[in-house]
C-alpha cells in the first residue's frame, strides 16, 4: 500500500495543488504525511476523489497521538469555503472547452478548431494537473472522432460503389447518413462528458491523451 505522500507525487501534485484539487486544509495533509493524523472518514473521502484512487489505495498510517476529529472537520470546512470558488473556475473552463464541441452542429468539423482554440484561451487559469488533462483528453477525442468521421465519409461512397450498392435505393446518400449516425455519438460522447464535469469526476481514461 503507498503512503499519502508517494500517491502525491506520483500524481505531480504538491501538497498545495492536492490541498485545492480536494478541499482538504494544507496543515492537514501535512499532518498525515507526516502520519500524526490518520484522516478522518471526509478527509479519506476528499483525498481519494482528488486522486482518482478508491480508499482502500491510500494508505494512512495510525496516527502518533490522538487528533481532534470536529476541529479537523472544522478546519477543512474553512479551506473547502476559501477554495471552492478557484476550483469551480477551474473545472468551468474545462466545461465550456467540453462544450465548444457542440460547434460540429454548425458546420462539418468545426470542433476541431473550436475547441483547441478554447483551451488556448483557457489553459493558464487551469492550473490544476487533473483539470488540464480532463481538457487535453476532450481535445483528443475531438480529433479522433474527426478522423475518423473523415475516413468513414470519403470511403463509404467508394465501398457502396464497388461492392454494396445500397446508395442506388436510397433517397439520402449512404454517407450522410453514416454522418448522421457518427454526428449522434459525437454529441451523446459530449454531453456523456459534461455530466462527468458536472458531477466534478475526471473523464474516463478511454478518452486517450495524445499531448
Amino acid at each position: 500500500m503507498k503512503t499519502l505522500k508517494q500517491l502525491r507525487l506520483a500524481k505531480q501534485l504538491s501538497q498545495q495543488e492536492l490541498a485545492g484539487l480536494s478541499g482538504i486544509s494544507l496543515r492537514t495533509i501535512q499532518r498525515m504525511e507526516k502520519n500524526q493524523s490518520s484522516g478522518s472518514p471526509y478527509v479519506i473521502r476528499s483525498l481519494c476523489t482528488a486522486l482518482q484512487i478508491s480508499p482502500h489505495e491510500l494508505f494512512t498510517p495510525k496516527a502518533a497521538e490522538p487528533v481532534d476529529h470536529q476541529a479537523e472537520w472544522a478546519e477543512n470546512a474553512a479551506a473547502t469555503d476559501a477554495r471552492t470558488p478557484v476550483s469551480l473556475a477551474k473545472n468551468r473552463h474545462v466545461k465550456i472547452i467540453n462544450l465548444g464541441a457542440l460547434s460540429v452542429l454548425l458546420f462539418p468539423f468545426l470542433n476541431l478548431v473550436v475547441v483547441p482554440v478554447l483551451y488556448g484561451v483557457f489553459h493558464r487559469k487551469i492550473n490544476a494537473p487533473a483539470a488540464r488533462e480532463d481538457a487535453l483528453r476532450i481535445i483528443s477525442f475531438q480529433i479522433i472522432w474527426s478522423l475518423v468521421t473523415a475516413v468513414c465519409l470519403v470511403m463509404t461512397p467508394l465501398l457502396d460503389h464497388l461492392i454494396w450498392n445500397i446508395g442506388e435505393i436510397l433517397d439520402v446518400p449512404l454517407f450522410l447518413w453514416l454522418y448522421l449516425i457518427l454526428l449522434i455519438g459525437h454529441i451523446f460522447s459530449t454531453l456523456y462528458l459534461a455530466w462527468k464535469l458536472n458531477q466534478k469526476k475526471a473523464v474516463s481514461k478511454a478518452f486517450p491523451n495524445f499531448f
